[in-house]
């Protein structure tokens, strides 16, 4: 199929579904009040056996929270935007 004739794929997002809250930096998943790796929430919560996909919610774990904010405090001046 040519690049420009894609179809998207549509995926059951049903009422309901579980969200789950993923650090947009390292993208490890937060399970209650921990951040695990993402491997590790998938076998954990079994997403993979979901009838419905499981939705994202982007967030930030206080590692990269605090890795960033050092590095801004560090280099202020070669921040771009």
């Amino acid at each position: 199929m040519p690049h420009n004739q894609r179809r998207a794929i549509s995926f059951g997002l049903g009422r309901g579904a579980r969200r789950l809250v993923t650090c947009s930096v390292c993208l490890r998943v937060r399970d209650g009040a921990t951040w695990i790796e993402t491997e590790e929430a998938i076998r954990r919560l079994r997403t993979f056996e979901r009838d419905n996909v499981v939705r994202l919610a982007g967030g930030l774990c206080e590692r990269c929270e605090t890795e960033l904010w050092l590095r801004r405090q560090s280099r202020p001046e070669e921040l771009a935007a």
